[in-house]
Formats: structure tokens, sequence, C-alpha cells
């Protein structure tokens, strides 16, 4: 074989070697990414899910209140979960969010149509407490279940979010 030859097939073989190494590392830094994003999106969630906790905790016993309840991050976040969370655990989460995606659900059903007027204009409800309290159960058990995604010194525990809000 001519040497022009051999360099040529060695240049070529150098070139393939590289170009794979090259999307191997592209891949690697790829599947981090996604790591991270799904780290985050379960950071997110949790700090939603705590925000809505403590909230509802705030509505039950009380006669009427505000009603601030949360999905926006869980709905930008929801295909990342998707991808990657068990199906009992999204099962969970999707439980624990619909009381707060559908405001009649949590709102106790009766009362004067003024009252109601009223209550609109000030986004208050009237709170339907069994159904708060199941809420409150779900939302637990759903950040339970999101908890097991991250590493535990990253997650900010319930009490430590109740704690917060009180003082």
């Amino acid at each position: 074989m001519p040497q022009s030859t051999l360099d040529v097939i060695v240049g070529g073989l150098i070139a393939a070697i590289g170009g794979f190494l090259a999307v191997l590392f592209v891949r690697w830094r790829d599947a981090v990414e996604t790591e991270s994003q799904f780290k985050a999106a379960v950071l997110l969630t949790l700090d939603e899910l705590g925000a809505n906790e403590v909230n509802i905790e705030h509505l039950i016993g009380k006669p009427f209140g505000p009603a601030e309840f949360y999905d926006q991050t869980y709905r930008s976040v929801e295909l990342i979960l998707a991808t990657r969370l068990r199906p009992a655990d999204r099962q969970v989460l999707s439980e624990a969010y619909a009381p707060v995606r559908s405001r009649w659900a949590a709102e106790q059903q009766g009362g004067s149509v003024v009252d109601r007027t009223a209550m609109r204009k000030l986004d208050w409800i009237i709170p339907n407490q069994e159904a708060l309290a199941a809420a409150l159960v779900k939302i637990r058990s759903a950040r339970i279940a999101l908890a097991m995604y991250v590493p535990t010194d990253q997650v900010r525990s319930a009490s430590a979010a109740n704690q917060s809000t009180t003082t």
C-alpha cells in the first residue's frame, strides 16, 4: 500500500472514532441535563405542594377564607414528571392536585346568593371541611412519594414549611 492511502485510512479511522466519542459525550451531557431537570421539577413541585398544604391547613376549621391553591408549577413540569415517575407515584400526584385544580371540590355548597357573590368577589370560599381534610392527606402522600426522587438534604420537611409560615 502506498503511504498516502494508509494516511487516508488512518485519518478516516481517527475521524470516525473522534465522531463516535463526540456523540457519546453529547448523549452523556443530555442525560445529565435531563436528570437535573427532573430533580428541579420534583423540588419545585414539592415546594408548590407544601404551599398548598399550608394554605389548606389554614382553611380547615374556619367558616371562610381565601382560596389560595396553586398548580401552575405542576402544569409547567407535568411532562417532565410524567416521563420519570413510577405509575403509582404519578397517580398519587394527580390525586393530590385534583382538589386544587377544581375549586368547587374544596368549596362547601349552600349559603345565600349574596354570600356566594361576595365570596367570589373576594376570591374566598366557604371550605368543605371533609374534602379539604381528604385533600391534605393526599398532598402529604404525594410529598412523601416525590421526596424519594431527590436527595434527602434537598427536601424541606412539611414541619419546617409550617414553622416558617407561622413565624
